[in-house]
């Protein structure tokens, strides 16, 4: 039976791709709210130490809260039953209390280090008090009584995924064929939650019944929600690189941004736009190179990458390895140092970003660049659209 209290957001969509059937999930009802008086006025306490400034005095959140900001995040939403709060899980609840929200495209800090356990529940009871029955009697048909029932400890909660996605992600696999698939979060968008596989995206419906593949797009605000989850895959995989494995051409004066470019000393593009990188500099734009092998280990510039991040001065090792059109240089160094490591692993990370070719370029927000693009329509592209 159709859940009488589901509602579709106002955010408009548009899905393209197959329809999956996966499985349905079971609701149950409690009898009462799990929490007492006392709770209550504990949650309200921290509530108004720690959510109340972003949240509001009563939970209210923020006004236009379903419309991303200038940087593209959304605001505090309401907490107090007016917003798609009742949606979500006790667990998913203390997860975003710790983690944050920045990884769902908000701008909540975390709060592991602030509140425990404990905290989390009174503030949890405190804006669940504010819902009508009508609305908490449609959480309770959501998730089981028994999570409330016994409220876990830090320890064991933080170890515990939510049941539901525990669920959808059992599935997927089943019915996937066990590939690299992501644990479901929920998306900004009432009641459906997204999963990777990669570098693509799923969406899941109907508590993970249907799998619905492609790009969501709002249509109102004109933001394509899939790149920008895809970009935030992007920004996470490259921060895990270090600076001092990147080659870095700094910005000439006030650093603008900063663009990261997977290249090859041995691609005919990556060449041509290496010799426009003073260009790039000049316009206030740092410039990270990543290699790229193409073709991995048996690709024509594979050596000579080696050779490149075996330097000294890679940096100017590059220009040189590049003017060689990407074959081993007697005036660069043997390519059998630790730091040609990162040639290999360049290569894996690149597979991970969605890299298919040479040059792949990235904004510091995960946008994907793909291939040559002239200086003078580069330059507004990364700076005029940061």
């Amino acid at each position: 039976m159709t859940n009488p209290y589901r509602r579709i957001s106002r955010v408009t969509m548009l899905l393209f791709g197959g329809i999956i059937f996966l499985s349905t999930f079971s609701d149950s009802r409690a009898e009462s709210r799990w929490y007492d008086q006392a709770l209550v006025e504990k949650g309200k306490s921290l509530f108004l130490q720690n959510c109340a400034s972003c949240h509001g005095l009563d939970a209210s959140g923020t006004a236009d809260w379903k419309k991303t900001d200038a940087n593209g995040n959304f605001p505090p939403p309401p907490l107090n039953g007016t917003g798609h709060a009742w949606h979500h899980s006790i667990s998913v609840f203390k997860t975003t209390i710790r983690q944050g929200g920045i990884r769902l495209g908000g701008t909540m800090p975390p709060f592991e280090a602030i509140l425990n356990d404990s905290d989390m529940d009174a503030i949890i009871s405190f804006f669940q008090s504010k819902w009508s029955d009508e609305i908490y009697e449609g959480w309770e048909r959501r998730y089981p009584s028994t999570e409330t029932q016994s409220m876990a400890p830090a320890e064991e909660s933080n170890s515990q995924p939510d049941t539901q996605a525990a669920e959808m992600t059992a599935l997927l696999k089943q019915r996937l064929g066990g590939q690299n698939i992501s644990p479901p979060v929920e998306s900004p968008i009432d009641g459906i939650y997204y999963v990777s596989f990669g570098t693509k995206f799923g969406y899941l419906i109907e508590d993970g019944r249907y799998l619905l593949m492609g790009n969501l797009i709002d249509l109102k605000n004109g933001i394509n929600l899939t790149e920008r989850e895809l970009g935030k895959a992007v920004v996470t995989e490259l921060g895990k690189v270090a600076l001092s494995d990147r080659i870095i051409y700094p910005a000439f004066g006030e650093e603008k941004a900063i663009l990261s470019v997977f290249t090859d000393t041995s691609c005919p593009y990556c060449q041509k736009m290496h010799l426009e990188l003073p260009k790039l500099q000049e316009a206030g734009i740092s410039v990270h190179y990543l290699p790229y092998p193409r073709g991995s280990t048996q690709g024509p510039g594979y050596q000579s990458l080696r050779q490149v991040w075996c330097a000294k001065d890679r940096a100017n090792a590059m220009t040189i390895a590049k003017r060689n059109r990407g074959k081993a240089s007697a005036k660069l160094p043997a390519g059998d140092c630790p730091g040609a490591d990162m040639v290999d692993r360049g290569y894996q990370i690149g597979n991970k970003v969605g890299v298919t070719g040479t040059p792949s370029l990235f904004k510091s927000n995960g946008e994907k660049i793909i291939g040559y693009v002239p200086y003078k329509d580069l330059i507004p592209r990364v700076v005029g659209n940061l």
